[in-house]
């Protein structure tokens, strides 16, 4: 059975199990939330190449429905879009080169969240999520790649939170992340991850985490399995305006093949952001930075990343809201070699930006048209693995509640 059809069968059979014993509370909300949007997209280098680049439109048509239950001891949320994607090349395809339209595809977005206080002190959940993409963003928050086949990506993950009492609270989960590539060549993967929190409450607002991780990734071709561990401290503050969350820690990663030497790295992480940061209530911004190994490599291609992201909107008006976001990103590979411009062989180096200016106009509540100017870059030391894309999007969507029972 596949991962999509597991995972409806979790979600329905949850949904029946924590829904119809509450209905009958007078507390009880449920809210349904059809949407529907539509874009056009230009991207000046759509395959990210070094040279002879291929200007690509792109059109999306992307019906959804989400659905919420809250009752007094019940949450449940269920989201699901249908993505339909269609390319199309600006200028004559050049010989011994597949037409853009040669990808287009019908995608899946699917993610459910479940929360039921069992006991005062006993929460339990469960988060689920199903993707069907070409998107390589998907399979690891660090990625580097800038392939685009076709892949399903199912994450289920059950949770267990026990509060001690008003100072300690420990929280334990387990995740599977199943991978799986539609062209033959590509390899699967499948991730069973544990989680571990111990979380002292200094304040309501002030906590401090002790968090340790294990998981084993299991490829089914070349690509070598592996083993990490990762213990980390977090340390989460609540201001007015302002979350703030500071960590730091140390992973080991182990690999079966004895050919390959382990890998280990110091991990921290940098968050901080809210809402209505300054006086006029009308602007927010948040900054992060992380560093990590990377999960998702199939040839055994890891590499250490630093990514720094920033995001900063401000709403001019009630119909009109800016906004402006950017990533940089330096993927430091381990054991990855290749040629320079030069002729040197030499160890991977990458340094990827992205930097974006968006606009929304409200023409109403539930109808919201956006643009969106963007420039992505990367420079490689390897050569043919740089490049320069330039992109315009814009946006019509609609969203509309049907009310509140």
């Amino acid at each position: 059975m596949n991962g999509n059809r597991i995972l409806l069968i979790v979600w329905t059979v949850l949904a029946i199990s924590i829904c119809f014993p509450t209905t009958t509370f007078a507390a009880s909300r449920f809210n349904v939330q059809p949407r529907i949007s539509t874009s056009w997209e230009v991207d000046s280098n759509f395959y990210r190449a070094e040279s002879r680049e291929r200007e690509v439109y792109t059109y999306t048509v992307s019906p959804g429905l989400k659905a919420e239950f809250k009752s007094a001891k019940t949450n449940l949320m269920l989201d699901y879009a249908l993505n339909a994607i269609y390319y199309e090349d600006k200028d004559t395809v050049p010989p011994n080169e597949k037409p853009a339209d040669d990808e287009n595809y019908i995608g899946h977005t699917f993610t459910g969240e479940a929360r039921y206080q069992a006991f005062d002190r006993l929460l339990v959940g469960l988060n689920g999520s199903y993707y069907l993409t070409r998107d390589p963003a998907q399979s690891d928050t660090l990625s580097n790649s800038i392939e685009r086949d076709k892949y399903s990506i199912t994450r289920i993950t059950p949770i267990l939170l026990y509060e001690f009492g008003p100072k300690f609270t420990a929280g334990l989960r387990y995740r599977n992340t199943k991978l799986d590539y539609s062209p033959e060549n590509r390899e699967d993967s499948n991730e069973n991850r544990g989680i571990f929190d111990l979380v002292y409450h200094f304040t309501t607002k002030t906590s401090v985490d002790l968090e340790y991780q294990y998981w084993q990734k299991d490829y089914d071709q070349n690509t070598s399995d592996y083993t990490s561990n990762q213990a980390k401290l977090i340390f989460r503050r609540q201001f007015r305006i302002l979350n703030l969350e500071v960590g730091a820690g140390y992973q080991k990663r182990a690999f079966d093949d004895p050919g390959l030497d382990d890998e280990s790295a110091f991990t921290y992480n940098l968050n901080f952001g809210g809402e209505q940061t300054i006086a006029n209530r009308r602007t927010r911004v948040s900054f992060g930075v992380e560093q990590n190994l990377n999960d998702q490599a199939e040839g055994n291609n890891y590499f250490r990343a630093t990514r720094f992201v920033l995001n900063a909107g401000h709403e001019f008006t009630r119909k009109v809201l800016g906004e402006l976001g950017a990533y940089y990103q330096i993927s430091d590979y381990q054991n990855t070699y290749g040629l320079s411009s030069e002729g040197a062989i030499e160890k991977r180096y990458d340094k990827t930006y992205d930097i974006y200016g968006k606009i929304n106009y409200k023409f109403a509540r539930w109808l919201v048209f956006s643009v969106t100017g963007g420039f992505e870059k990367r420079d490689s030391n390897i050569a043919g693995l740089s490049y320069n894309d330039t992109y315009f999007v814009a946006n019509l969507g609609f969203a509309y509640d049907l009310g509140r029972k």
